[in-house]
């Protein structure tokens, strides 16, 4: 049907998006501000590297991670869509509330690099209130909304996203079922990643590969939608009544 089609076209591209934005932006800002390196920094030296790249770093976040919060979260609405579509409902609407999730979280928190900071960087330069109030508020701020929400909660959702549409497509085979698979491994490394916040040394390098791993795994599900034979709804093979 050209409507399924459509959804599984809008899907496929959103995925892809949702991925390149941030290989995009992740390579961009490593060229730009340091990334990722300056993001663990001291709040003076992320403040004085904010300042200097203030008319581009802010709309490298905001297009390149924030664009992609916004991808997964619309794409996580039409995946479930098109899994419910092929007979499977539970393990997709869960995929689809915590990819809703981790869609807003992602988007809500990267946009402090874009409208909190490049501002705080700029009352620091200014010298209107002493450099270590400005730090002092930066550390807060970036410990909530950026440790706390961007990174460790929604890596959180992203995780369950993972399972749960994994487990879906491994139900639905609506897709290759190795697509499931590379989430499941994705998985561990999201998990061990979030430790960080707790003091577990290294857990930052698993935490950027989460990440990226993460990326692949929407590029590579976006390609199969969009390429990939698909399966027939279920509904489609059953035998029709007899008229006449």
């Amino acid at each position: 049907m050209p409507t399924e089609k459509s959804v599984f076209r809008a899907a496929g591209i959103l995925a892809i998006c949702g991925g390149m934005v941030v290989i995009a932006g992740f390579t961009a800002l490593k060229f730009v501000f340091g990334y990722p390196e300056i993001i663990r920094a001291e709040p003076g030296v992320i403040l004085e590297r904010l300042y200097t790249t203030r008319h581009v770093v802010p709309y490298l976040f905001y297009a390149g991670v924030g664009g992609a919060g916004i991808c997964i979260l619309l794409f996580s609405v039409l995946f479930e869509k098109i899994l419910r579509n092929a007979g499977e409902e539970v393990w997709s609407s869960l995929g689809k509330i915590c990819g809703i999730i981790a869609g807003v979280l992602l988007y809500a928190g990267i946009i402090r690099y874009s409208i909190l900071f490049p501002k705080l960087a700029m009352i620091r330069h200014s010298g209107e209130y002493s450099k270590e109030t400005i730090d002092l508020v930066f550390l807060a701020m970036n410990t909530y909304i950026g440790f706390s929400i961007a990174e460790h909660v929604q890596f959180i959702f992203s995780s369950f996203t993972l399972l749960f549409f994994g487990i879906s497509v491994l139900r639905t085979r609506i897709v290759s079922r190795w697509i499931a698979i590379f989430g499941f491994v994705t998985l561990p490394i999201l998990i061990i990643g979030n430790f960080e916040q707790f003091g577990m040394n290294y857990a930052f390098i698993f935490n950027r590969i989460g990440a990226m791993m993460l990326a692949a795994w929407f590029i590579i599900i976006g390609a199969l939608l969009l390429f990939e034979v698909r399966l027939e709804h279920p509904s489609s093979s059953r035998p029709q009544p007899h008229v006449g």
